[in-house]
């Protein structure tokens, strides 16, 4: 399983295996302020990061960080 949170290392001390960086605590696999075509490219890039954890062994808990720069504003 891959838990995808804005509090990954909370999710990490809780003991969760495959821990994928999200990005707002509401809305953790997008930014709905973003214009639609960058919050599209946001959440297939969050998404991509956690069938990679899926795929990844571990043998701890583990953060996985999307590969995206994320400004906003």
């Amino acid at each position: 399983m891959a838990h995808i949170t804005a509090i990954s290392l909370l999710a990490k001390q809780t003991g969760a295996n495959r821990v994928v960086t999200g990005v707002q605590i509401p809305y953790p696999c997008g930014d709905t302020g973003l214009p639609e075509e960058s919050d599209r490219a946001l959440r297939k890039e969050i998404v991509k990061s956690a069938l990679g954890a899926l795929q990844t062994d571990v043998g701890k808990p583990t953060i996985f960080t999307p590969n995206v720069v994320y400004t906003r504003g």
